[in-house]
């Protein structure tokens, strides 16, 4: 749907400063078509109404560094706060106007110039090129190069989903096309960067090479791809081989695993997901709204992100087009050999949902939630690294009834996909090194107020056997809980004891656990709960806490593989942190690893 700010005429009386009429026009991941609202009235580009006045900033805000992150929707006031970026339609008469405003506030946006799709189609309903460059011929007569050369404008938005038939009279619009769209665009701003909305994997589906076209565009939504960094990592690697930079963002309205509202805490972790590579140059989500900011919990998320996104280098996203300027950072290049010491029979150790760019030999281990057309790449990379994967290759997601119950027939139709798969060379020289089955089990409160029984759990680790003799299962329950299973455990490998410093000394937790775990015959993976020290909601662990207690649990001969949850750019970049993880990783990498097959 095309949402306007209806404009009053007796507020124009007012002769208030004309800062801009902001038309949001969006698209949603999937099916979802938002059409012209046929109540609108007339072209607003044509209109002679004026604008509210909107307020400009008190003071100047420069550019807090970083990629821009912000939303579609958003009013200009948010500009300079949490969010510094944006998608936004401004119309011609107020654009320099609106611009100055958002760079007076620190801002950054993508403009979109050709406004609703009703005017750009034709009358059966099909895209026309013709429209559409004249749409944005109306823009020829304002100068706004200033806010293109000092990157104010991310880019020019050229076109909403058009690889989506239902918005095109069944006919999606070509590649060629999009192209096309792209050297008009630079024709009348060369400097200008230009952005389609739809994902890499529909612009790689053309022989031929965008020499003017920089941009696409991944909108994540749960309730499509469960996996959020397999989403990240298939448009990265598909934007990268096409020489296309990429924005990322979220479906916030509809992107809920259930084609809800996200929750705070999805919001967090899809968005911390998606900005765990450096390859995204912005992070802008479907849309804003005033109710949904106010949810509980909603501006801190929004806020973790804002650091996240701020962490990052800033960079353009300009691609590597022909007929662009500069081109995006190369790939990385192919990592150093592996040191000695790093190799089977090292302690694994590293962060659970690590980005591949981490991949390396600083890393002895990872914790990797697994897609089936990513996971023999990812073990290759590991393999060459000498690292060793603790892999889940079902998540809790896709595991689930309706009601939020574990679904056992369910886990077993989505563990098949990986039968098949060359799997056995990764699980023999132990890249591949533990299968982890589920995570949290018995959390009633994570399975629809239902923990799985110990039974499942059991038949689950005996399901993985029968595809994958050789390759070690675990479950993250401690050996503790775990040896209240009134039989004896005979397919599952491996407890997991993950702390946090609210339960009390380590040693002394350790000790139990080491001890629980060798009378069940269990192996035992450790852990550490980096971003929450105390438990769920408390502050992160400091630098020397992770350099303590890591180094303990890597030192203790019991311990088959330990992961630190979990990868965050923006925790990894304070102070010290990075040092304590090399100690930690040194004293992994001096050991041997217990075995974590069961005994």
């Amino acid at each position: 749907m095309t949402y306007t700010f209806k404009l009053s005429r007796r507020l124009a009386r007012l002769r208030a400063p004309l800062f801009g009429l902001i038309v949001a026009l969006f698209g949603c991941d999937g099916g979802d078509t938002f059409s012209p609202d046929p109540a609108e009235p007339q072209d607003p580009i044509s209109s002679n109404e004026e604008a509210a006045p909107v307020a400009g900033p008190s003071a100047a805000v420069t550019y807090a560094g970083g990629i821009p992150i912000g939303t579609f929707a958003q009013p200009t006031t948010q500009f300079g706060g949490t969010f510094n970026g944006a998608m936004l339609n401004i119309y011609p008469q107020f654009l320099l106007e609106e611009l100055a405003v958002i760079r007076a506030r620190g801002g950054k946006v993508a403009i979109k110039l050709s406004f609703g799709d009703r005017f750009i189609k034709d009358a059966a309903g099909n895209f026309s090129l013709a429209k559409w460059k004249a749409r944005v011929d109306l823009y020829k007569g304002v100068n706004f190069d200033s806010y293109i050369k000092d990157g104010t404008i991310i880019g020019h938005y050229l076109i909403d989903e058009p690889q989506d038939v239902a918005n095109w009279n069944g006919q999606p619009i070509p590649q060629a096309t999009l192209e096309e769209m792209a050297k008009h665009s630079k024709e009348l701003w060369p400097d200008m960067v230009t952005i389609v909305r739809t994902w890499p994997d529909y612009l790689d589906n053309w022989s031929g090479t965008y020499r003017y076209l920089d941009a696409a565009w991944a909108q994540y939504a749960a309730n499509r791809w469960p996996n959020a960094q397999a989403f990240l990592e298939e448009n990265v690697s598909k934007a990268r081989a096409k020489g296309l930079g990429l924005v990322v963002g979220l479906n916030l309205q509809d992107g809920g695993p259930t084609k809800s509202e996200m929750t705070a805490s999805q919001v967090r972790s899809y968005g911390s997901a998606l900005l765990s590579s450096t390859y995204p140059c912005a992070f802008i989500s479907w849309k804003y709204k005033d109710d949904f900011m106010s949810a509980s919990g909603m501006w801190e998320a929004m806020k973790d992100l804002r650091n996240q996104a701020e962490n990052r280098g800033f960079k353009t996203c300009q691609g590597a087009a022909l007929g662009s300027g500069t081109l995006p950072p190369p790939p990385p290049p192919p990592p150093p050999p592996a040191l000695p010491g790093s190799g089977s029979k090292t302690l694994p150790f590293g962060l659970s949902y690590a980005p591949i760019d981490e991949y390396s030999t600083r890393w002895t281990g990872t914790l990797y939630a697994a897609a089936p057309a990513l996971l023999v790449e990812r073990l290759k990379r590991a393999e060459s690294v000498g690292m060793k994967v603790v892999v889940t290759l079902v998540e809790a997601a896709q595991a689930k009834n309706s009601d939020g119950t574990f679904s056992l027939s369910r886990w077993k139709t989505q563990l098949d996909r990986y039968r098949g798969q060359p799997l056995d060379r990764h699980i023999s020289s132990q890249a591949l090194y533990l299968h982890h089955l589920v995570d949290q089990p018995r959390c009633s409160g994570c399975w629809g107020g239902r923990p799985i029984s110990y039974e499942t759990i059991e038949e689950m680790a005996r399901y993985s056997k029968s595809i994958w003799p050789a390759l070690p299962t675990a479950v993250r329950v401690a050996p503790s809980s775990l040896a209240a299973a009134t039989f004896r455990w005979t397919h599952l490998d491996a407890g997991w004891t993950q702390y946090n410093t609210r339960q009390g000394d380590l040693r002394e937790k350790l000790a139990r656990e080491v001890a629980r775990a060798r009378e069940e015959g269990l192996g035992l993976v450790a852990g550490l709960n980096l971003l929450d020290g105390a438990g769920f909601r408390t502050a992160p662990m400091t630098a020397r806490q992770v350099r303590e207690f890591g180094s303990i649990l890597a030192a203790d001969p019991s311990v088959c593989a330990l992961v630190g949850w979990r990868y965050d750019a923006s925790y990894l970049s304070q102070t010290g942190m990075r040092d304590a993880m090399a100690a930690v990783a040194a004293v992994a990498r001096s050991r041997n690893a217990a075995s974590c097959v069961r005994s």
